[in-house]
């Protein structure tokens, strides 16, 4: 028998505001609602009604047109089995969006000790990189701080992180990694990352 899973974040419909709930569906559809003994399960438009738990026709319109907006963008596609019912799945266009998001998502869970390494993130882009912009951005968002122009520097483990996000932007040709004991100016970045009480 298939078992219901909980997603961490999801809510019910009454909660989202506009707009919120595209990426959830999303998701949800990705990841399949139920999980049988195999494989996970496109769910059926019902199973995803349910689960986002509409008290009322205007919640139930919310989750609708959320999932018409998904399927005229073509990120998922509405099907019928040979029953008749309707069951929905993410096309190739979701499952990359929906990567793109994991990717964006990410973070970097900080150790209860710091082992006294700094990471630095190298990078020279060409002028016809177009996403150059995001992947500076993305490491802002993890916590990097700039050290100078085009290098980054981070005090715990990412090396995954950093080219995870780096090959999907496509840009994992450009950038170095390196990981130092010792840096100039170290007692400044040691403020700045407040590691006094985690060395």
């Amino acid at each position: 028998m298939a078992r219901q899973i909980k997603f961490k974040g999801i809510k019910t419909a009454a909660e989202y505001r506009r707009g919120e709930m595209i990426k959830d569906i999303l998701k949800l559809v990705g990841a399949g609602l139920f999980v049988g003994v195999q494989t996970l399960a496109a769910p059926n438009t019902l199973q995803l009604l349910e689960y986002l738990d509409p008290k009322s026709r205007h919640e139930r319109n919310k989750i609708w047109n959320a999932i018409r907006y998904l399927e005229q963008k073509g990120d998922i596609e509405v099907l019928a089995d040979t029953s008749g019912n309707e069951f929905v799945q993410l096309t190739h266009k979701g499952k990359v969006r929906l990567n793109g998001q994991e990717v964006w998502d990410l973070s970097v869970e900080k150790p209860r000790r710091w082992d006294r390494k700094w990471r630095i993130v190298m990078f020279d882009f060409p002028t016809s990189a177009r996403r150059r912009h995001e992947f500076r951005a993305k490491l802002e968002d993890v916590g990097f701080a700039m050290y100078q122009r085009s290098v980054f520097i981070y005090p715990y483990e990412c090396r995954e992180e950093v080219f995870t996000v780096a090959k999907w932007l496509e840009l994992h040709d450009y950038i170095r990694y390196i990981v130092a004991t010792e840096i100039h100016d170290m007692r400044k970045f040691v403020r700045l990352f407040d590691l006094l009480e985690r060395s």
